[in-house]
Parts: structure tokens; C-alpha cells; sequence
């Protein structure tokens, strides 16, 4: 079974049981500890990975680790992941979860990319718009790239809208070699 099919499944089972129980905020904010865990410590994730640990070693580092800090229903359910020897899929699990709950809360995540960073005034405009055009709460990633020259580039819902002077030039450029006209004028 492909990874993104198990870590949905899980993810999902996960959130539903999270909207019924009520303890939905909870276990997303475990879930982003969870992810951040993943990312930022590698000894982590291979340990997790690791087929000589025994499930109950894992479990019990589990607890140590996240014990104090996570909801009950969290820590069943990490048990229960180990348990069923799915604990590699940890941090997609996780990552799907943070997704559905972005569907859920109607959050979309919008990534602007502009060649100097934007000021305030400017980023309450765009999320007013963004918010007004797409029903939903805007989650902005900013990045700068001097390379646009100027304009910008929106990405959202997998779509780019590209209004950058450097892409404009581009374009220019191979309309200019595609030019049937003598190219001596």
C-alpha cells in the first residue's frame, strides 16, 4: 500500500474521532508538535523507522517524550500506530491530520513570492481579496526573490497566477524569436 494512502487513512481515522470527542484543537495542536518533532530531529524519525527497536521501547520513548504535553487521545492513538507497526508513517500521518483540519476550519494556504518583502498595509489588502475571493481564512507564506525584478507570483489551490516583470520579459523574448517579419527592422 503507497505511503500517502496508509498516512490518509490513519490521519482520517484520527480526525474523525477527534470531531466527535470534541478535542479537535487539542489534537491538531499535537499534531503540529508531532510534525515539528519529525522535522527538526532526525535521530527521532530514525529511530521510529528502526526495525531492531521493539514496539515497546518505541512506546515507551513515546511517553517519555510527549507524555506531559499531549492529550490522552494522542498518546493512544501514537500506541496504537506503534502497535500496528505504522509508526514510519508518523510525520505524514500527522501532516495529513494538519491538512484535514485546514479543509475542515476552512484554511487555505496561499504562498506569495515578490522581489522585496511586503509592509503591512499591503498584506491586510491581499488578505482581505484573497479571504473575499476564496470564502475562506488565508494562511500567507511570504518569499522574497529579487529575481522577479518586480510584480509577483501567487500560488493557491495547486494554481499559479504569475504577474512578474521577469516572466513578462520572457514572454516578450519568445514572441521576438517566433516573429515572422524580417528581423531586420
Amino acid at each position: 500500500m503507497k505511503e500517502s494512502i496508509i498516512a490518509h487513512r490513519y490521519a482520517k481515522a484520527l480526525f474523525d474521532f477527534a470531531v466527535e470527542t470534541d478535542v479537535l484543537e487539542k489534537i491538531k495542536s499535537d499534531m503540529d508538535s508531532l510534525v515539528d518533532v519529525c522535522k527538526s530531529n532526525r535521530d527521532f524519525v530514525l529511530l521510529l523507522k528502526s526495525p531492531i527497536v521493539k514496539f515497546h521501547k518505541k512506546i515507551a520513548i513515546i511517553n517519555q517524550i510527549f507524555g506531559k504535553q499531549f492529550h490522552q487521545a494522542s498518546l493512544n492513538y501514537l500506541q496504537i500506530i506503534i502497535r500496528k507497526r505504522r509508526e514510519a508513517f508518523l510525520r505524514e500521518i500527522a501532516e495529513h491530520f494538519v491538512d484535514l483540519y485546514k479543509d475542515f476550519k476552512k484554511i487555505k494556504k496561499v504562498r506569495l513570492v515578490t522581489p522585496v518583502a511586503i509592509d503591512d498595509q499591503m498584506r491586510k489588502k491581499i488578505l482581505q481579496v484573497l479571504s473575499k475571493y476564496t470564502f475562506s481564512q488565508i494562511e500567507l507564506n511570504e518569499e522574497v526573490d529579487a529575481g522577479l525584478i518586480g510584480g509577483f507570483v501567487l500560488e493557491l489551490d495547486g494554481k499559479q497566477y504569475d504577474a512578474s516583470i521577469i516572466t513578462g520579459i520572457k514572454k516578450l523574448q519568445r514572441e521576438f524569436e517566433s516573429n515572422i517579419y524580417i528581423k531586420g527592422f
